[in-house]
C-alpha cells in the first residue's frame, strides 16, 4: 500500500468543514447507523458483542484521508467478526450488539484516554483525519460512534448471566508468529472462565485447533474497556474471545472454529445456567 496522497492529508479542513455542516437529523442517522442488535429478545444467559466488527467511516470525515485498502486491513477491522457473531448468536440464539464504524473511526474497546481510541497511525502510517481531531470532531465522535454502542450493550446486558466480546487477531505479530488458534482472556477468575477454558479446550483438541489460555494476549496486563466496565464492574462474569484471523477467512476452517466454539459455549451455558441456555 501507498502512503497517504497530498490530497489525503487536506482531511482535516475537509472534515471541518463537513462537521460544521452537521445538523441534529444528521448527527442522529449516523448514531442509528452505529450499530446493530441482534436477537434482542433471545433468553440466552450470554451476550455477544462485536466492537471491531465493521470498518466504516462516516462520510463526512471522508476515510480519515486513508485509501480504501487500509480499512480492509486488521488496524481498522477485526476481519472474519461480523459473520461469526452473526453465526454464533444465531446457533446460541444469544443477543448481540455489533459495531459497525471502524476502530480508526473510535475504538469503543478503549478508554476515551488511550492514545489509541482515535489512532493517528497504522504502525507509523500516518492516519490524517486523527492527527489532530479538535474538541468538536472528538464530542461529534463520541455522539456518534462510541454513545449508541455503550447505550445497547448496557441495555442489552441488563439480566444477562456472561458477557462474551467477539475479536480476531493477526497470525503473526512484530515478526512472532502466534502458536494459537483461539485465545480464552481473562481478568478475573470465575466459574464460566473455568469452564470455557476446559471445554474449549476439549473441543478445541477434537477440531485440532490450539486454544490459548490468556493467549496471545493477557488481559490482565491490557486495556480493556468493555468488559472492564460492563462486566468486571457490574459483577458480571466475562472474556474476550480471540480468533486467527485467518481462520475465519477460509470457509471450511471459519465452519470448524464456529462449530467448536458453538458446541463448548452451549455446553457450558447448560451446565452453569440450564433454564436459559439452549444446547445446539
Amino acid at each position: 500500500m501507498s502512503a497517504p496522497s497530498s490530497a489525503d492529508r487536506e482531511v482535516g479542513p475537509v472534515s471541518a468543514a463537513n462537521l460544521a455542516g452537521l445538523d441534529d437529523g444528521a448527527i442522529a442517522a449516523l448514531a442509528a447507523a452505529s450499530v446493530e442488535r441482534l436477537r434482542v429478545e433471545a433468553a440466552s444467559p450470554y451476550l455477544l458483542i462485536a466492537e471491531h466488527a465493521g470498518n466504516l467511516v462516516p462520510a463526512p470525515w471522508s476515510d480519515l484521508g486513508l485509501s480504501a485498502p487500509y480499512l480492509g486491513t486488521h488496524f481498522a477491522v477485526d476481519i472474519g467478526i461480523d459473520a461469526l457473531t452473526r453465526r454464533l448468536s444465531q446457533t446460541l440464539r444469544a443477543p448481540a450488539v455489533v459495531a459497525h464504524y471502524s476502530r480508526l473511526f473510535l475504538d469503543y474497546n478503549r478508554p476515551a484516554g488511550e492514545w489509541d481510541f482515535m489512532r493517528p497511525d497504522l504502525g507509523g502510517i500516518p492516519v490524517p483525519g486523527n492527527l489532530a481531531p479538535d474538541a468538536v470532531d472528538v464530542r461529534l465522535r463520541k455522539m456518534i460512534a462510541w454513545a449508541p454502542v455503550e447505550q445497547a450493550v448496557i441495555e442489552a446486558a441488563a439480566g444477562r448471566q456472561a458477557l462474551i466480546s467477539v475479536h480476531s487477531f493477526t497470525p503473526v505479530m512484530g515478526g512472532v508468529r502466534r502458536n494459537v488458534d483461539i485465545g480464552v482472556l481473562w481478568r478475573e477468575p470465575s466459574p464460566f472462565v473455568t469452564s470455557v477454558l476446559k471445554t474449549l479446550g476439549a473441543r478445541g483438541a477434537e477440531a485440532g485447533l490450539r486454544i490459548g489460555d490468556n493467549e496471545p494476549y493477557d488481559w490482565r496486563q491490557a486495556v480493556g474497556y468493555t468488559l472492564n466496565r460492563h462486566g468486571l464492574e457490574q459483577g458480571r462474569p466475562c472474556l474476550y474471545l480471540e480468533v486467527r484471523n485467518d481462520l475465519l477467512s477460509d470457509p471450511e476452517t471459519f465452519e470448524l472454529v464456529s462449530r467448536a466454539l458453538e458446541d463448548a459455549f452451549a455446553t457450558v451455558a447448560m451446565s452453569l445456567w440450564p433454564k436459559p441456555a439452549v444446547a445446539v
